[in-house]
């Protein structure tokens, strides 16, 4: 966080904007320049929002007035954005200040000598967005936040998205800055920080930190120019921050002061962090040194106008997820806004968060892509919740899956993307980030000499066969169901409330698939069709995570669930449609994902007629507590309706077999139904299966 400290009263008003235009590229910058035609437009926000620009994929011109009182002898002032997506060319009275790259990170002008005496000026700011081929090597790293599922097929998010700031500093100004917590237990916490100083002296700077009660001053000795400072603060016996069900969350305000030689306060940073250790050794995650399953969904940007999603909002979704038994979050392939990390860190939701990196790269990304990894420790490295970066999602290819499973032998072969550019990404993470784990890359297959593997997404019952063969290929390929990032299938929203050619037409859509699977001709009218192919994606979905849950630790680490919420009405493997309606593999994910759930394992949707077949209850625990319970399990099958009970105890964070059942399938065609109920304290979870006699 950074504090702007100008004044109460906003700097910069009377935002309006124009098409680029040769002539006006030429001119726009001048502070004469005669703008009175130009559109009026909110910063911040997206372009394509404004009816104005609602097509406008090209480079749009900025200009704005600049009004700030003089400074005091010794301050220096600067000019900060937010966030614009996704390059800009910045200019000052006529004045070019400087350019941008990168939609998420933060940059920073110094405007001293041209705004010293205060007054009213003109920022003007060329920005562009054009959109990458779909064909050819990509150049822009925007990942979901340009082409989010569910997405219309020419949506932008193009614009100043973040707010424009005036900083005022004194003489030491900090540039940037870290808050790393790299180790934490029951007798100290380490924090690491990096500060990196501009001065146009030489002189002494007084570093001043505080925290959890502890005080830390260093002198340090500054050249003129950019001087990079790390140092340590210890927290003796602090308080651990713990997921979400395994203890308390609790966060500490971090103050970092740099000093001149008289103690006056030159400037300043504030960050919010938690205490603990986490570590990942294959796909299993541990903090403080306790396993967590992972019981994980995506979220890609949450609304197209996400410059105007309100903290309030954010907490409202992220609230939403965990009632949905969810305990963890992968920020899939975008940067989001900051409040959603101080949610997570507040409610113990886990966090996995990628690099917003999708599909093939150009080579002259390398320098961009190892700059806006350390940008992004910067900007979230202090938040407890955040236990895995991820680096390039699917670096082979620009084109979309089709089959349930990757293809092996094509991801054998060595390619400039996942060798050269995906290990430069590893190791800027891993450098200036050492306490968490790093997923170099996502859906690529184990190969030499990356025998572990990455995390994948597995879609049976999709694509290819049935949602229960993802059993079987568990046992055949162990390697492959690590970590399982994305599954289920794709379905329409609940309520159409658009053209239905545009939702099978929205990006990321499988409408060829769906068809396939859910034929529409089967269907008298659209809303029985989408009724189906909602039940086939709550079928789905809840035998997934049922398979991957039996498979606790040995070997599978966790999992991410299709996507929460559709940026948009479309076709999309959401549980929330764009307006906030649950679909009904919302209520299946939310049963699926019970911290104590009963599991009939090997998944099977039918049994042989007039022959008993065994089927297998398993348990699983997910609690860090042992718990004592009753299971009853109630069969109606071929020979009438029979109970079982089962009493005992459940370990902590295990799953166990705890018998056999036996069905008898009817005559061809019958169903058989079984109704699990696990009982204890405070704890009832009720599991149905129907399996068809054949």
């Amino acid at each position: 966080m950074e504090d702007p400290r100008v004044g109460s009263a906003p700097v910069l008003s009377n935002w309006r904007a124009a098409r680029s235009t040769e002539r006006l590229q030429r001119d726009f910058s001048d502070p004469d320049f005669d703008d009175a035609d130009w559109t009026p437009i909110e910063v911040p926000s997206h372009w394509q929002l404004h009816p104005d620009f609602a097509d406008y994929d090209g480079t749009l011109l900025y200009r704005a007035d600049l009004r700030t009182p003089a400074l005091q002898p010794g301050q220096r002032r600067y000019l900060r954005f937010e966030g614009l997506c996704y390059s800009g060319d910045v200019f000052l009275d006529g004045v070019y200040l400087g350019e941008t790259e990168g939609y998420f990170t933060s940059h920073r002008f110094e405007i001293t000598d041209l705004d010293a005496a205060g007054g009213t000026s003109v920022l003007a700011v060329e920005v562009g967005a054009p959109r990458d081929s779909s064909d050819g090597p990509k150049r822009a790293i925007t990942g979901w936040f340009t082409d989010p599922p569910g997405a219309p097929a020419n949506w932008n998010p193009a614009g100043i998205w973040r707010p424009v700031n005036v900083v005022d500093t004194g003489p030491i100004s900090i540039r940037h800055f870290r808050a790393i917590c790299t180790a934490a237990d029951a007798d100290a916490a380490t924090i690491n920080l990096r500060a990196v100083l501009f001065v146009e002296e030489p002189c002494s700077v007084e570093l001043h930190t505080e925290v959890a009660g502890v005080v830390d001053a260093s002198m340090h000795e500054v050249a003129a120019g950019e001087n990079r400072i790390e140092w340590q603060v210890e927290v003796p016996a602090p308080e651990l921050w713990w997921p979400m069900g395994m203890g308390a969350q609790p966060l500490f305000d971090l103050r970092v002061q740099a000093r001149t030689d008289d103690g006056t306060i030159s400037d300043r940073k504030h960050r919010r962090i938690g205490f603990r250790t986490t570590t990942m050794r294959h796909f299993v995650v541990r903090v403080n040194k306790q396993r967590v399953f992972l019981r994980g969904i995506n979220v890609g940007p949450l609304d197209l106008d996400l410059a105007r999603m309100s903290p309030e909002a954010i907490r409202s979704e992220v609230e939403a997820i965990v009632a949905s038994g969810f305990n963890a979050i992968r920020v899939r392939s975008h940067v989001t806004r900051r409040e959603f990390h101080d949610v997570c860190d507040e409610l113990g939701v886990l966090v996995w968060q990628d690099l917003p990196m999708v599909g093939s790269y150009a080579r002259s990304i390398t320098a961009q892509a190892e700059q806006q990894t350390r940008e992004m420790i910067d900007l979230l490295g202090h938040h407890p919740s955040l236990v895995v970066w991820g680096g390039h999602m699917r670096p082979h290819t620009n084109e979309p899956r089709r089959t349930a499973a990757p293809n092996v032998r094509q991801q054998q072969i060595p390619s400039w993307n996942r060798t050269v550019l995906d290990r430069a990404i590893r190791r800027a993470f891993a450098s200036d980030d050492p306490s968490r784990a790093v997923v170099a890359h996502s859906d690529v297959a184990p190969h030499v000499p990356q025998l572990s593997g990455s995390d994948l997404g597995l879609y049976f019952g999709w694509f290819d066969g049935e949602a229960g063969d993802l059993a079987e290929y568990a046992a055949t390929l162990p390697r492959f169901v690590r970590f399982v990032s994305d599954l289920g299938t794709q379905a329409l929203p609940s309520a159409p409330t658009v053209d239905l050619d545009a939702m099978l037409a929205v990006h990321g859509a499988e409408a060829e698939t769906l068809h396939t699977r859910v034929p529409a001709t089967d269907h008298h009218d659209v809303h029985g069709w989408i009724e189906r192919m909602q039940r086939l994606q709550a079928d789905v979905l809840r035998t997934s995570i049922e398979v991957l849950r039996v498979l606790k630790y040995k070997p599978v680490g966790g999992y991410f669930a299709g996507l929460w919420r559709s940026a948009s009405p479309g076709l999309t493997r959401a549980l929330i449609d764009a307006d906030g309606m649950p679909r009904a593999a919302r209520d299946a994910a939310r049963l699926a994902n019970s911290p104590v759930l009963p599991v009939i394992y090997p998944p099977t949707a039918t049994i042989p007629s007039r022959t008993s077949s065994p089927l297998a209850i398993h348990l699983v625990n997910d609690l860090h507590d042992t718990v004592e319970l009753t299971l009853t399990a109630t069969i109606v099958d071929g020979r009438g309706t029979h109970v079982r009970r089962f009493t005992g105890v459940a370990e902590a964070d295990s799953v166990a077999w705890l018998g056999d059942l036996s069905v008898r399938g009817g005559r061809i065609g019958d169903d058989a139904t079984i109704e699990l109920v696990v009982e204890g304290t405070e704890l009832r979870v009720t599991n149905r299966y129907q399996v068809t006699a054949t």
